[in-house]
């Protein structure tokens, strides 16, 4: 359609009257012919409308039925059953809330519900925290939750029929000092089916009764874990209880961690065990401590054991009652930590036991003496060594480079928590004086080079140090790629805490590896950044944010 004020037209000119009255003429035809397009269109919408209200008719009708044909509908109960018990946690035991499952699966259907609550498999496995009053004091509140926790508890267990069950009670800081936990209670009435029970507990009243049980209470029990931990209250020590429950037929797992027991003269079936940790991984002043002599005297009596954590004393003192070699043929998890170095002296722990199958070593050393010629010959002896996980408050380099070249070619993880070397941390007059562990020479050792072909670890694929100063980016990135350049390349993961601003950025010149599937993380000491001025400061209108002003 042309116009003759086309000129006009998108523009701000104001027509004159003669044109107004013009315009007003031109528009008649199509105004009119618009109101015929809207008519016909209100009819096609109308149309429209009630074909879509059919269709939907229509298929609300056909989606219904086809529901009944669903596939999940013509399971056979015993599978769904299975499938419901896939969905539990697998690494620790299920929780009282509605957002896991087995409750989750009762919030779906009907029928979904009734399945589950019939299924007391779904049911046997339950962790229970027990809560902590708050502020310390008893409330009408408090008191009316605690108990329906307790009566979710009984139902939960019985809910599980005769199933065997695995439990896991976390007690509270503040228990009654002369009382059981009404928890405890339930749970020990039902020791008849533990299979797995591990109890965390601040009352000595409570492992009391627990301890209190006999072998024929637990015919059942396969792993025992209790945990004595540091009580806001005061609690009666433990009495001298006859740990009979320790002679369950069937116990393989042991775990304990309280210093009130002689840990040697425990009443186990030691020939039985293949995991024992006589060691406490939270802090507080009930922490078993062995001698040498008598973790060694433990060990001997368990030629069945795959893992072991233990917490040895530094028995510089001590004489050595025999210089025999104790072979552990089955152990592949060894676990210790250790105040003092006289485990690594000659006569100590390590030179005292054989490990032909150990695939991972964790060591942590809690001294505060100097040693720097500790005895890694033990390591050559373990020739399947997978991993390692070193953390030693005082450790220099020489230490490292010796302990580098002590490794079987095998180890494929390398963890390292070690102490900052001297640097100055951006805060006048702050200096840490401590020897620099792990710096360029260090990296340098599993670095391959023409120059270096017979690298340490040729297979590794995972190291972790936490923290460096020394250590230079470059050295880093010397590192990534020429482990990346081998011909197969096993290299999967770096972690590296810098105690130190960035010197340079590695993760431009690494891409390239990053995209095929290395994972680096890189993460450094950033100073605090200087404040940016704000135009807007004072002004009670001030946007939230803005881009400063050049």
């Amino acid at each position: 359609m042309t116009s003759p004020f086309a000129s006009r037209l998108g523009t701000n000119y104001c027509p004159l009257d003669e044109e107004a009255s013009e315009i007003q003429r031109l528009l008649k035809e199509p105004l009119s012919r618009l109101k015929g397009i809207d008519d016909k269109i209100a009819e096609l919408q109308k149309a429209i409308d009630e074909l879509t209200e059919e269709h939907r008719s229509v298929s609300t009708y056909v989606e219904a039925h086809k529901a009944l044909l669903s596939p999940l509908r013509r399971l056979p109960l015993d599978i769904i059953q299975e499938i419901f018990v896939a969905c539990l946690p697998t690494h620790r035991n299920c929780v009282m809330s509605a957002v896991e499952a087995p409750m989750l699966l009762g919030r779906i259907c009907s029928s979904w519900r009734a399945l589950s609550l019939s299924t007391p498999r779904l049911w046997a496995r339950l962790h229970i925290a027990e809560p902590d009053p708050p502020g310390h004091w008893q409330t009408p509140i408090y008191a009316a939750q605690y108990t329906q926790r307790i009566a979710n508890t009984i139902t939960w267990l019985g809910r599980s029929g005769i199933c065997p069950l695995s439990i896991s009670l976390e007690g509270s800081q503040y228990p009654e000092p002369s009382a059981v936990s009404p928890f405890l209670e339930v749970i020990l009435s039902q020791a008849s089916r533990w299979r797995h029970i591990a109890i965390t507990a601040a009352s000595s009243v409570a492992l009391n009764t627990v301890f209190s049980l006999t072998d024929n209470d637990v015919p059942m029990l396969e792993t025992l874990e209790i945990e004595q931990t540091q009580s806001y209250s005061r609690s009666p020590s433990i009495e001298n209880v006859s740990l009979k429950l320790l002679r369950g037929p069937k116990i393989s797992s042991v775990a304990l961690t309280t210093s009130e027991i002689n840990l040697v003269a425990l009443p186990l079936r030691w020939e039985n065990l293949t995991s024992l940790r006589l060691a406490n991984q939270r802090a507080g002043p009930l922490l078993p401590l062995l001698t040498r002599e008598a973790a060694l005297q433990i060990l001997s009596k368990c030629p069945r054991l795959r893992s072991c954590q233990l917490r040895l004393a530094d028995d510089l003192l001590a004489p050595v009652l025999e210089e025999t070699i104790l072979e552990l043929p089955h152990l592949r998890a060894l676990n210790i930590t250790c105040v003092g170095l006289t485990i690594f002296s000659p006569g100590g722990f390590f030179s005292r036991v054989s490990l032909p199958e150990l695939r991972s070593l964790r060591f942590s050393c809690g001294t505060h003496t100097r040693h720097d010629d500790p005895f890694f010959p033990f390591l050559t002896v373990s020739p399947r060594l997978e991993c390692l996980q070193l953390k030693w408050n005082l450790i220099s380099t020489s230490v490292v480079l010796d302990l580098l070249s002590m490794l079987p070619p095998t180890i494929r993880r390398l963890l390292f928590a070690l102490p900052p070397s001297p640097t100055r941390l951006n805060r006048p007059g702050r200096t840490i004086n401590r020897p620099s562990p792990f710096e360029d020479t260090a990296l340098k050792a599993l670095t391959p080079s023409l120059d270096h072909p017979a690298v340490s670890c040729p297979v590794l694929e995972e190291l972790e140090i936490d923290p460096v100063v020394d250590l230079s980016d470059h050295a880093l990135l010397q590192f990534i790629k020429a482990r990346m350049a081998v011909e197969s390349p096993t290299l999967r993961c770096v972690a590296i805490q810098f105690q130190r601003e960035k010197q340079f950025d590695v993760h431009p010149e690494i891409q390239a590896f990053s995209d095929s599937g290395l994972q680096v993380f890189t993460r450094y000491f950033e100073p605090s950044s200087v404040a940016v001025f704000s135009p807007w400061r004072g002004v009670a209108d001030r946007p939230p944010s803005h881009t400063p002003l050049s």
